[in-house]
């Protein structure tokens, strides 16, 4: 089961710009599901200066993390294995074009994308929230500015400190009008926009009132969109673990419901559903109960041992998270031919309450996996798995 990918951008703020706030900088830390994670400092945008470097670990030295940092002035042997060891990367404000050429040259926009797939989470403040998207902005002369392109992880563009640079803001919006530049977003100083496979699915600030704006271009004219946002509150109202609650607890539920089915966990399932969890399948059947869901899985599973679930994008909406990918399976028999296999495209969307699984939908077409249990005797392996729950409850 692949982790899901994430990117944090930020308009401005954690250490360097708030360093006795420190609620987005908390936030971070508390998307890796680990008492220490490792952080990395890139300072790539401001030419891996010393006073930016000092900032960062006098901040991250005082907390439950392991810091470190690259620098390209003298980097590690091996730059690939050095990152992929991280769990946060996070990128320093400065110049986006610096961060773009430097990268390039190391051939760390590759590894950048291969750390992003791997699940390391990729966060960065002003150019160092820029590098993520498809667009950037630099400029070339005194005054002009243009389109930079970047790496990509993210569609559109992304403009920070939208509320204490007006100039910065108008050239963004001028740059969307003459369709120089995608439509995008801008960040107030102390917003973080949190990105999953792509997605926007939360934005957190650390000032009361700071704002994100998606900015369209409707009708050749272009349009702020103010985005609905959450305070993290005062640093002194609230423990940093706070933050694993709400919707990063909705996420990893949902997770480690697909890891339970892919490890073939039983008992780990059937702990993650609540007591009227309900299964829907893409006929509509539905299967309401823990219980009768434990014997329903323990059936397939019996059926498909090697049975897996591939996740390639997740979407997520309040407490219900999509997975978007393949299912994959081969039946249990001494010698499995090709039309006892499965791959097919699927979807699965989970509900989550208090911490566990209330429903579980899967939709695919499920005619090769009908056909394959129709070969292989379908009716005579639920006959014998009725058999056996029937002689479970008489004892």
């Amino acid at each position: 089961m692949k982790k899901p990918r994430q990117i944090v951008a930020l308009g401005g703020g954690m250490f360097s710009m708030e360093p006795d706030n420190g609620l987005l900088d908390k936030y971070i830390l508390n998307l890796v599901p680990k008492e220490k994670p490792k952080i990395c400092f890139f300072g790539t945008a401001s030419n891996d200066g010393q006073e930016y470097r000092d900032m960062f670990y006098n901040f991250f030295n005082k907390k439950n993390c392991e810091p470190a940092h690259l620098s390209f002035n003298d980097p590690p042997k091996n730059i690939e294995s050095f990152i992929m060891k991280q769990d946060i990367i996070h990128v320093g404000g400065g110049n986006t074009k610096l961060i773009m050429e430097v990268w390039k040259k190391h051939g760390v926009d590759r590894i950048m994308k291969k750390a992003w797939n791997s699940g390391i989470i990729l966060t960065g403040m002003s150019a160092g929230a820029i590098c993520w998207f498809n667009d950037g902005i630099t400029n070339p002369d005194p005054g002009v500015l243009t389109r930079l392109p970047c790496i990509g992880l993210l569609k559109g563009s992304f403009c920070p400190h939208y509320d204490e640079r007006a100039e910065l803001r108008h050239a963004y919006k001028k740059l969307i009008s003459e369709k120089t530049i995608a439509e995008g977003y801008g960040a107030e100083d102390g917003v973080a926009l949190h990105f999953v496979d792509s997605e926007l699915i939360r934005i957190v600030t650390s000032r009361p009132g700071a704002s994100a704006f998606k900015v369209c271009l409707h009708k050749n004219k272009v349009v702020e969109e103010r985005l609905e946002s959450e305070y993290l509150g005062k640093d002194s109202e609230r423990d940093s673990r706070n933050f694993d609650e709400g919707k990063l607890d909705v996420l990893r539920t949902a997770i480690a419901f697909i890891e339970k089915i892919n490890e073939h966990d039983i008992e780990g399932l059937t702990e993650l559903m609540s007591e009227d969890h309900k299964f829907i399948d893409s006929m509509d059947n539905i299967v309401v109960g823990k219980e009768e869901m434990r014997n329903a899985w323990k059936g397939f599973l019996g059926w498909f041992p090697d049975y897996e679930i591939d996740v390639f994008h997740t979407l997520m909406n309040g407490d219900t998270v999509g997975f978007f990918g393949r299912a994959k399976g081969k039946f249990n028999k001494k010698r499995p031919g090709v039309r006892d296999k499965f791959d097919i495209p699927a979807s699965w969307r989970a509900k989550i309450e208090h911490g566990k699984v209330k429903e579980w939908q899967a939709i695919a077409d499920n005619e090769s996996v009908r056909y394959v249990l129709d070969i292989n005797g379908r009716y005579e392996f639920i006959e014998k798995l009725e058999s056996e729950k029937s002689k479970s409850k008489s004892h």
